[in-house]
């Protein structure tokens, strides 16, 4: 999926420390235990700061943050197959007592190369969602590509036309070279999607480079290899998923297309990696990124459930196609990964829109 970061608003960052400082958490777990809660990944790092504005998101979680968050999970629930949890779904059976999930997006190489090496060490099962066109033809994706025109040009300044705008965006330093980046991945995002890609080759050919022709410093961009998707997968830990083929937002799609899409990306997985695919993670998935078409669209195409980004929990009363996450794949508050998992900033936000209409 195209990454959003997740800013803590300020309401959370006055009760996030409130609620962990006084141990609310793990009252919180044992209340919500026959809950079931999903963490959302990307990419992974070993580096702890790449050059220029590469990951100044922090989309790629360094390795040392994420297998501290990957013993927490250990110790504090049931990490369990995400087959599981959709299973449950379907038949209406409970999950089991604090049950989590493990969910890894996009199908970046360091799945592989640096979260992998951590999840077999820790025997820790995941699910990983393949844009199949990123990894059997190396396209990189569209927002990568704009970070990377956008750090790497030597220009002083970007002129560019998207859509019926026309934007002169400075390139002095690290600080205008990020209000770029933004500026250019919110004004594409906002595009049809037949036009996006024209847009970021417009955008490439006024920066001056391509990620797609660059000679180094592609690491962090890099797709997974199909071996090493199927080492993964045999090893009976990660089982792999559809996230789109060419990771487009599905609900703007075409009807045709869409099904294109989920035609491609599970034919794709399933004849380079000889399983069958049947879970499908949402591109962007925000509401409205997904709705009753797109959900008719999976099971006519065979997929039994579906990830959004939607923040939240799920119960037994859970929807299989519109599973609830949390996204863990950035930096966290000290304690934030603890309350949050617990369900207590669920509570948070239902306290600050009580406020709100009071």
């Amino acid at each position: 999926m195209s990454y959003t970061p997740e800013v803590t608003p300020a309401f959370e960052r006055m009760l996030m420390p409130l609620f962990y400082q006084t141990g609310m958490p793990r009252v919180a777990r044992h209340l919500n235990r026959a809950k079931a809660v999903m963490g959302m990944y990307h990419g992974f790092t070993a580096q702890e700061a790449p050059d220029g504005i590469a990951n100044y998101e922090e989309k790629h979680l360094r390795l040392r943050a994420f297998r501290e968050q990957l013993l927490f999970f250990k110790a504090h629930y049931d990490v369990v197959p995400l087959d599981d949890v959709v299973r449950a779904c379907a038949t209406g059976a409970p999950f089991p007592d604090r049950a989590a999930v493990i969910t890894i997006d996009d199908g970046y190489r360091s799945i592989y190369t640096v979260a992998y090496p951590v999840l077999r060490e820790l025997q820790l099962p995941a699910a990983v969602f393949l844009a199949t066109d990123f990894v059997d033809n190396r396209r990189y994706l569209w927002t990568d590509r704009v970070e990377h025109a956008v750090g790497r040009s030597t220009r002083e300044a970007i002129e560019v036309s998207v859509g019926d705008e026309r934007l002169r965006l400075p390139l002095h330093d690290r600080a205008s070279r990020i209000a770029a980046d933004r500026r250019l991945r919110s004004a594409i995002k906002a595009l049809p999607q037949g036009t996006r890609d024209r847009a970021v080759e417009a955008l490439e050919q006024a920066a001056g480079c391509s990620l797609q022709d660059a000679p180094d410093d592609t690491a962090l961009y890099e797709p997974l290899r199909w071996a090493e998707a199927a080492e993964m997968a045999q090893s009976g830990l990660v089982t792999i998923g559809s996230h789109t083929h060419t990771h487009v937002i599905l609900s703007r799609c075409e009807p045709a297309r869409a099904a294109e899409e989920l035609r491609l990306s599970k034919s794709t997985v399933e004849s380079r990696l000889g399983l069958r695919c049947h879970l499908f993670c949402y591109p962007n998935g925000r509401r409205g990124d997904f709705n009753v078409a797109t959900r008719r669209l999976l099971q006519e195409h065979g997929f039994t459930g579906a990830l959004t980004t939607v923040y939240g929990m799920n119960g037994r009363d859970a929807d299989a196609y519109e599973l609830k996450r949390y996204n863990f794949g950035k930096p966290l508050m000290r304690g934030e990964l603890d309350v949050r998992l617990s369900g207590l900033m669920d509570l948070g936000s239902l306290l600050k829109r009580s406020f709100r209409r009071r």
